[in-house]
């Protein structure tokens, strides 16, 4: 009883001192920085997947909450059962997930921390120039089940679609020919191009342009303490992610195009622990990977030059930037990453 009246009595204090509102904001705060975020993905290489396997979505979001305090934990698990727990509160938010008017009457979303573009693949021999899925008129397009595609994706005339529990299994009905398209991510593609060469050149092939595009957020419950505040912290915690390197090792891309330094035009942005002095210039070959798009316009006549970023630290020449790479003698990590599309090629 003696400590319960220690406890009014400094509850007391603090209300004569501070007022409700301010002890309302430090009760709000008392359990976000001691109890983990559960955040929620599902079975989706290279974004999010089990720990030990790519999962760059999550490894993006993780560093970006511990720059400002928050530790979280995740589940991957089938996506239609994540939601109902989230709806319920079972769940605090998504690591990865597309906007839509359902989620938002009931999430706090995050500014975009990347884009999926998602882009045609089909069985090699097949045509995947179309631009548009209502030009797939009379064909197979294999889905993952849950994901926001949008009308533009779902609702086209005469296309036949199925639905699998992951980009694995569609990719899988792809080549067994139960279905004869599927929609890939972009940068999913360029890594099984890359770390499964012969297998992807052999067996399928990826159109160039996208047919989807959906800006991939962190959100919360809004209902969660803190929410607001978490949410505003991870946004600013991205941009110097950007800026200083981080994405490009969490991603596993030596270059990445975005204006950081908001003059309009393109900005180059490495890490020294991927990206190597004989490296090409990437703003000559338009190369490295763009966060969002439209791209930002690239560097012409009447527009500033564009500007190499590495490590945070910017140069106007790439002579500078290539000097300050061979100084930091960095080498790109080895080995191919193991992902479950990889598997699904390797199988055939």
């Amino acid at each position: 009883m003696a400590g319960s009246r220690r406890w009014v009595a400094a509850f007391l204090v603090l209300v004569a001192c501070f007022g409700m509102g301010a002890l309302r904001a430090q009760l709000v705060w008392a359990e976000p920085p001691h109890t983990p975020l559960r955040l929620f993905g599902d079975e989706w290489p290279p974004f999010t997947d089990a720990e030990g396997k790519p999962r760059e979505a999550i490894d993006l979001v993780e560093s970006a909450l511990l720059r400002g305090g928050v530790r979280s934990q995740f589940t991957i698990m089938n996506w239609n059962e994540a939601e109902q727990l989230l709806e319920k509160g079972q769940m605090d938010g998504s690591a990865a997930i597309w906007k839509s008017p359902e989620r938002e009457k009931y999430l706090l979303f995050s500014q975009p921390y990347l884009e999926n573009r998602l882009i045609l693949v089909g069985r090699k021999g097949e045509n995947v120039s179309q631009k548009t899925v209502s030009e797939l008129s009379g064909k197979r397009l294999a889905l993952t089940k849950g994901y926001a595609y949008g009308k533009g994706v779902t609702q086209a005339t005469n296309v036949q679609y199925s639905f699998y529990a992951n980009d694995a299994e569609c990719l899988r009905a792809v080549l067994n020919n139960k279905a004869d398209y599927l929609l890939l991510d972009e940068l999913m593609v360029e890594h099984l191009f890359r770390a499964y060469s012969d297998k992807a050149q052999r067996l399928i092939v990826a159109g160039s342009e996208a047919m989807a595009t959906h800006p991939l957020h962190l959100a919360l419950r809004k209902d969660y303490p803190g929410a607001n505040q978490i949410i505003a912290d991870f946004n600013r915690n991205v941009a110097h992610m950007i800026k200083d390197g981080t994405y490009n090792v969490l991603l596993h891309v030596a270059w990445i195009r975005k204006d950081v330094n908001g003059d309009g035009s393109v900005d180059y942005v490495a890490s020294s622990k991927i990206a190597r002095q004989s490296d090409n210039d990437p703003s000559l070959t338009h190369g490295g990977y763009s966060l969002f798009s439209p791209p930002t316009r690239a560097a012409g006549k009447g527009q500033p030059a564009p500007a190499y970023v590495i490590d945070g630290k910017s140069y106007n020449t790439w002579g500078d930037a290539a000097t300050t790479l061979d100084r930091a003698g960095s080498e790109p990590a080895s080995g191919a990453y193991k992902y479950s599309t990889g598997f699904v090629l390797g199988s055939f």
